[in-house]
């Protein structure tokens, strides 16, 4: 299980001004768990995504993954439990080594890394791999990952995230910068991924009507606290305009996202 206990964060924006990001935050989530997460700009959606992979730290608060606390562990540690994949597909790869290299080094996630990646011996298996994503980059082990389009590598991406089967996947709007037929694909490969691993996962999106598509479970966040946690019944009889109702009657305030409003 993933739980998050009373974490809170809050940054400096400076001239004596600070912005809390995480209110009091209490999150639990259980193995197969599929968290779609949705809320208003500066809600903490992506706050709460790098304080769980460590890029901060909470200011108080606790964070455990099957029983283990991590809230203490820099983020290279907490690597072997958690897998991401950002927005940019430039990000989560190194664009100068090979596609194989790339893998080889995320199979060692979370443990001692030399210069030496192990590449001999896994070729099969990297090929088999990358056959599922069906991009013909099985035949491409030894091009560099900058020579991919934006959508093969955000597809690379999500295989080295979840290569070595991470207990949480974090999601930070994986599909927003692709076209709408890559998307799909990746989307598609996400829930396969998901299904095989029983992975807990959760997924930033500013698609409203994907949210309440995609997994077993949707948040809502606004100004660091979450403020409606659908699943069951009640989260397949929600559409998109009965989510924005019912934020409305929480918050006595409009859902206030342009981007979420035009998707």
């Amino acid at each position: 299980m993933l739980v998050i206990e009373k974490m809170n964060k809050t940054f400096e924006l400076g001239g004596g001004t600070f912005k809390r990001a995480i209110r009091d935050l209490d999150f639990t989530a259980a193995k197969g768990d599929f968290v779609t997460i949705v809320g208003s700009n500066g809600a903490g959606k992506s706050t709460l995504l790098n304080l769980i992979a460590g890029v901060y730290a909470p200011d108080s608060g606790n964070i455990s993954i099957s029983s283990t606390n991590i809230t203490n562990l820099p983020e290279y540690k907490r690597a072997k439990y958690i897998g991401r994949v950002f927005q940019d597909p430039m990000m989560g790869t190194a664009g100068s080594m090979s596609i194989e290299e790339n893998l080889a080094m995320s199979i060692k996630r979370g443990e001692k890394r030399g210069l030496k990646l192990g590449v001999n011996g896994r070729r099969e298996q990297f090929r088999t791999v990358l056959k599922r994503l069906d991009l013909g980059l099985e035949n491409r082990l030894k091009d560099q990952v900058r020579l991919l389009s934006g959508g093969q590598r955000q597809a690379l991406t999500l295989m080295m995230a979840t290569l070595t089967a991470p207990e949480v996947l974090l999601l930070d709007e994986h599909t927003a910068a692709l076209d709408p037929k890559t998307a799909a694909r990746i989307i598609e490969l996400t829930k396969e991924i998901v299904s095989d691993n029983q992975l807990i996962v959760l997924m930033v999106t500013h698609n409203l009507q994907q949210a309440l598509e995609l997994g077993n479970r949707t948040i809502m966040m606004h100004d660091g606290e979450i403020v409606l946690d659908l699943f069951g019944p009640e989260r397949e009889n929600t559409s998109v305009d009965s989510l924005l109702e019912a934020f409305s009657r929480v918050k006595k305030e409009r859902f206030l996202d342009d981007r979420a409003l035009l998707a």
